[in-house]
């Protein structure tokens, strides 16, 4: 059997890198790509970086994607905000997401949706210094919107995300003590939602996860 030159062999697989990794940001993380298969997906995504169990991560034009795949069918996308990789929240939820184009917050998301955000948090006392903790707003769609629901998500590294925790976790230490606080039972109560909703309001998130049965904190 004639052997190919090794440089026609690396090209053919620069060539074929470069096809899988064609896709975009605005491709990849889209209501259209949930219910996909993997290969389907990996031909528009590219190779993922990682995969732990169902999750798998990607790099798509410089931003991060995790794409949850369970027995071959994608159920939920993240993508990690910064300033060059934005969500269009409206390419899944239509006209209860926030119009794209502008830094999505937890406000922003209440007000485009009719509210009904739910909030949840990894940590918020007696943390310690093993991770970076992160606050939560999770939102169940409705049938218009096939039930979809999104994890917004802020880790407690920037000073107003780490301010309005602080405000959501004094006021239940003061009313329910800081032990129901340190057992996470905020996560089971929607009691205190409201102080957080409105400390929350104008912090910027820093990943959105779409999709069905979304993984959230338990107390």
């Amino acid at each position: 059997m004639q052997k190919l030159p090794q440089t026609l062999i690396g090209s053919a697989l620069l060539g074929a890198c470069s096809l899988a990794q064609a896709g975009t940001v605005a491709e990849v993380f889209n209501g259209e790509m949930l219910g996909t298969n993997q290969r389907y997906f990996e031909s528009i995504a590219g190779i993922p970086r990682e995969s732990f169990g169902d999750e798998h991560k990607f790099r798509v034009q410089g931003c991060n994607i995790t794409a949850t795949i369970t027995e071959d069918t994608v159920s939920a996308l993240r993508l990690e905000l910064t300033p060059q990789c934005q969500a269009d929240l409206t390419q899944f939820v239509g006209d209860y997401a926030p119009a794209p184009g502008q830094p999505l917050t937890f406000g922003a998301f209440e007000q485009a949706s009719g509210g009904g955000l739910s909030y949840h948090a990894d940590c918020l006392s007696g943390c310690g210094n093993s991770y970076d903790p992160s606050v939560y707003g999770h939102w169940e769609g409705p049938r218009a919107v096939d039930f979809m629901e999104v994890l917004l998500e802020a880790v407690q590294v920037e000073d107003a995300a780490i301010e309005a925790a602080d405000i959501w976790r004094n006021q239940m230490i003061k009313t329910m003590g800081e032990d129901w606080v340190m057992d996470g039972q905020f996560n089971c109560n929607r009691q205190f939602d409201p102080i957080a909703r409105q400390a929350l309001n104008t912090v910027q998130v820093t990943a959105v996860t779409v999709g069905q049965q979304l993984r959230v904190p338990g107390c």
